[in-house]
């Protein structure tokens, strides 16, 4: 059995962690509840106003991995200061905001921000924690995100009720010039590595991949895939994932060392990882609508009931971390997330509203144990599993397969029940979908999750955990 204690520097290292994980994970659902107001206030359209979204992923999955590379570089509190300066005098753009579009480039450069923010974190986790409290601090980086995307809407709806919606990104300002204060105290300064060549022409063409496939998958299910948008972007994508593939095999300083890949255990554990977020995510897309439509609840019901699993995940994720730190069986813990899926895309595939609310209940519960069990175990596994010299490479991998995941799973699924519910290759609007067209096409989704978690269980499963001395 491993053993694992926390030193007061520690501590206060896993403080900085989760008021980095908080701020994400309160943008990343506040924003929503106030998207309807701020379209009313514009005199815009919908599809119009979700672009406050759209550019803030586009620019957090596009840059992820490159402030990565700098960060890593022995640069970590000034990424991580700098980002947390821009979020914050962003935010304050964003709600003085009087159009939509500069609202739009105010988001655009808060996801930079955020970008460098979201890097930092487990990058902290994996250079200045010891190894024996890796999976707690990963699970304490979940827990805080948690906690933000829990807490997002309420916070939000109170906000934008008693006062406006200009007060969902205000909020960000006191939070942020508190990280600041408190980074410049607490994160160790380093001693910057030997100079070597920023590679511009990969990170260039690493950005143009991550966005150019972040916005197709996000603008997938809205525009179908003849969509000369989406044709003309799924080629791009490939173009610039083709060239970036070159680009950094042949470069003696690559942004990425792509050659990682070519390790099965790397592949197997980082696939499985992603897995878990787009089933995940996925199920979070869909559950609204099944609440909706078919338990016929209202908003204010549906919000309790989704703050179930983000609340499970916070309360039970820093405990199963550190059970997995001292013993040592990370593979275990990420093996039953991946269970955990299949009996949640089993219970979805033929649950039935007249079954009552304890069926869904159990399967809301089980939802926030799936990724509980994955927080801290599945990310210390990526980290473990990387080669010498490329531990921090991973943390910045297993970000970026929390965003892109969350992406894949929500179009993925969109697109696969947008599919299952047409009528006579008609696609039907969800006001239009009758009750029992949307169950068949909800229940034929999830019993596609049961095969795509099931994928995940085996890769996991086949990979033991790396011997501790």
């Amino acid at each position: 059995m491993v053993q694992s204690r926390i030193t007061r520097q520690s501590l206060l290292l896993l403080i900085a962690v989760a008021l980095a994980a908080l701020m994400d994970g309160l943008d990343g659902s506040i924003v929503n509840i106030a998207l309807p107001l701020i379209a009313a206030e514009f005199g815009t359209d919908t599809g119009s106003v979700s672009w406050t979204v759209i550019v803030y992923l586009l620019m957090v999955a596009g840059t992820i991995l490159i402030f990565g590379n700098i960060a890593s570089r022995g640069q970590v509190k000034k990424i991580l200061i700098t980002g947390f300066t821009i979020f914050t005098a962003a935010s304050l753009v964003c709600g003085f905001s009087v159009s939509l579009p500069m609202l739009i480039i105010a988001r655009l450069v808060q996801g930079l921000g955020a970008a460098m923010i979201i890097a930092c974190a487990p990058i902290i986790c994996v250079k200045f924690m010891p190894p024996q409290i890796l999976g707690l601090s990963f699970g304490v980086l979940t827990a805080a995100t948690s906690v933000g995307f829990a807490v997002g809407p309420a916070v939000g709806g109170f906000l934008t009720h008693y006062l406006s919606w200009h007060w969902i990104f205000f909020i960000n300002i006191p939070i942020g010039i508190f990280a600041v204060l408190y980074c410049l105290l607490v994160i160790p300064k380093e001693t910057a590595k030997e100079d070597v060549p920023f590679d511009w022409i990969g990170a260039g063409l690493l950005f143009a991949v991550m966005a150019s496939g972040v916005y197709v998958l996000e603008r997938l299910p809205h525009l179908g895939w003849m969509n000369p948008q989406i044709i003309g972007f799924t080629l791009l994508f490939a173009a610039v994932l083709l060239a970036f593939c070159i680009i950094e095999i042949k470069s003696p300083h690559p942004l990425v060392n792509i050659r990682v890949f070519t390790r099965f255990r790397v592949n197997a554990v980082i696939i499985s990882f992603f897995i878990i977020q787009i089933v995940y995510c996925g199920l979070l897309y869909l559950l609204p609508f099944y609440l909706t439509n078919s338990v016929r609840a209202d908003s204010l019901t549906s919000g309790f009931y989704l703050l179930i699993p983000p609340l499970v995940t916070a309360i039970l994720s820093v405990p199963i971390s550190r059970l997995s730190d001292r013993t040592g069986r990370r593979s275990l813990f990420m093996t039953a997330s991946c269970i955990c899926l299949v009996l949640i895309s089993i219970a979805f595939a033929v649950i039935k509203p007249e079954w009552g609310v304890l069926p869904l209940l159990l399967s809301l519960l089980l939802m926030g144990l799936s990724i509980g069990f994955v927080s801290g175990p599945g990310s210390g596994r990526i980290v473990e599993v990387m080669p010498d010299g490329e531990q921090e490479l991973g943390s910045t991998l297993m970000m970026t397969c929390v965003y892109c995941g969350g992406v894949v799973g929500t179009a993925l699924y969109a697109a696969v029940f947008t599919l299952l519910t047409a009528d006579g290759g008609q696609i039907l609007s969800f006001a239009e979908l009758p009750p029992e067209l949307f169950l068949s096409g909800f229940h034929l989704t999830m019993a596609a999750g049961i095969l795509i978690s099931a994928a995940a269980v085996i890769l996991s499963a086949v990979v033991p955990d790396r011997k501790s001395a």
